[in-house]
């Protein structure tokens, strides 16, 4: 018997309801897992809503990312065994919702804890990074001297987003909306920061890039977001679209990316994490850098078990600067 985290209507955070449940038998390839903790992400908030691309039947597991101790595992599964600490890599189905006492997921989606790593770092691992590292890599192919624009950066795929970069050796120019977050980007290896709506960008664009442009942009806002850099765009610069914090499709200026020989992607990272060859390619070279110590998580704040509506009704305030991780305990 496990507690999980579920929904049966859409809604907001006051919809979940944790919930005692019988835990079924394990399919061919799965693990099952104790739960220490497990992260939260904006997705959930669309899920929970039935705006994300996968749509809940009721009621509905939810999440994507935990940590725990395998418990169990199922038949053909090699590489696992009961005791070992495992992280799961975000892949969503919904008899594969991870919040709760116990998960479920398949082992091709989980990876052994990084030495030296807590839970709660643990958790905060695979959504962090390879949003980014399949963005960058991927898909924008960015090498060593380019410059990257991240937009929102204090958010937790945007502070990923800055270390990839400096671990890639791109240089990186971050957006952020208060002042008060600059020196937390600095910190995680950013060359410039600029303040939304304070001026500066194509000073620190031109002063990071050497005159030549952004070669590469990170931007989860959407709307008019691209309006404000795309005079700014080196040629043959690449616009990775990954969210819509403004709550409006992004408006792409057709001119301006003509005009750079630019290319608008719209981007996620379920899209490459379904490929084994470059889900692999990925993690070792994340677990890489987290071994040498060059990656390290960023973790905003960790909230008990017993206050999950707490922690989501944290994530909706916009006031986190990093993860925002549940621990669940023994």
């Amino acid at each position: 018997m496990s507690r999980i985290v579920q929904c049966e209507q859409f809604g907001g955070p006051e919809v979940l309801r944790v919930v005692d449940a019988e835990d079924p038998p394990l399919l061919p390839g799965e693990v099952r897992y104790d739960v220490r903790a497990f992260a939260l992400n904006r997705a959930d908030l669309m899920f929970l809503r039935g705006e994300h691309y996968t749509i809940p039947e009721f009621p509905s597991r939810i999440g994507q990312e935990a940590a725990g101790v395998v418990t169990e595992i199922g038949p053909g599964v090699t590489g696992f065994a009961v005791g070992d600490a495992v992280t799961a890599v975000p892949f969503f189905t919904q008899r594969h919702g991870v919040q709760g006492t116990s998960a479920i997921t398949p082992a091709g989606f989980l990876t052994r804890m990084p030495r030296e790593i807590d839970f709660a770092r643990g958790t905060s691992l695979w959504m962090q990074y390879l949003t980014p590292w399949f963005a960058f890599v991927e898909v924008a192919r960015l090498t060593k001297g380019d410059t990257l624009l991240v937009t929102a950066a204090a958010s937790s795929a945007g502070l990923g987003a800055i270390q990839i970069a400096r671990y890639l050796g791109v240089h990186t120019v971050a957006t952020v909306r208060t002042p008060a977050k600059a020196e937390l980007l600095y910190g995680q290896g950013a060359d410039a920061v600029v303040v939304e709506g304070n001026g500066g960008l194509a000073s620190a664009v031109r002063e990071v890039s050497g005159g030549r442009g952004i070669d590469a942009a990170f931007d989860p806002i959407g709307g008019d977001s691209l309006l404000s850099y795309s005079g700014l765009l080196a040629r043959g610069a690449v616009v990775l679209g990954y969210g819509t914090l403004s709550d409006r499709q992004p408006v792409v200026p057709v001119a301006d990316m003509v005009r750079a020989d630019a290319v608008f992607h719209p981007y996620s990272m379920f899209n490459h994490v379904i490929d084994p060859e470059q889900l692999a390619r990925a993690t070792r070279a994340i677990l890489s850098g987290i071994d040498a110590g060059e990656l390290d998580p960023v973790v905003d704040r960790v909230f008990p078990f017993a206050e999950l509506l707490d922690a989501y009704r944290y994530m909706e305030s916009n006031r986190q600067a990093g993860k925002i991780v549940v621990e669940v305990g023994d």
